[in-house]
């Protein structure tokens, strides 16, 4: 009787299981549920400041010089788009410098140069600049050569075509870095 008992429990069991979790997964409220209860609308730059042109649904060709800045009336104009001539770089800027190469770093140019390593956007040397500053105080810290070279090939990696090539020109930029620059 026993047997017969747990051969009809068993699978009405496993049957209820399944079920149970059939529809627990079935019902992902969290889907659709709103984030908030504002509803989400699109403007434009020039309706959102308070124009008093309806916004439409086809772009202007042209941009608008002027825009309502208050339902009064007032109106003001759009930003000039110029750099003015006056305004100077701070001396702290943590910008490129412009200022005239060293030694050391027209051989470590030299040296890629020649190696036929290049980073991409690098048109003014600023990445390559950094990369042998990189390798130089991560060498005078002891870090270990493997995270260097990671670093490294990670900055090289986007103008190659392959893994193996990145890491050739990172073993380039190391190798520059270390003869030239430290």
């Amino acid at each position: 009787m026993t047997t017969k008992c747990a051969r009809l429990v068993l699978p009405l069991a496993g049957l209820a299981l399944a079920l149970g979790s059939v529809s627990a997964c079935s019902d992902d409220s969290t889907a659709s549920a709103p984030i908030t209860n504002n509803p989400v609308t699109t403007t434009s730059l020039y309706s959102a400041a308070g124009s008093s042109t309806p916004a439409s649904g086809s772009a202007s060709a042209e941009p608008t010089t002027e825009v309502s800045a208050a339902p009064s009336g007032n109106t003001s104009k759009l930003p000039e788009t110029e750099p003015n001539p006056s305004t100077r770089v701070p001396d702290n800027f943590p910008g490129p410098s412009g200022a005239p190469l060293d030694a050391k770093a027209k051989a470590y140019l030299a040296a890629l140069k020649a190696d036929n390593v290049t980073f991409m956007g690098d048109s003014d040397n600023s990445v390559s600049l950094t990369m042998a500053k990189y390798v130089c105080g991560a060498k005078q810290k002891g870090t270990d050569p493997g995270m260097v070279k990671a670093f490294v090939t990670a900055s090289v990696g986007p103008g190659t075509k392959t893994v193996e090539e990145a890491n050739t020109k990172a073993d380039k930029v190391i190798r520059a870095a270390e003869r030239h620059y430290c």
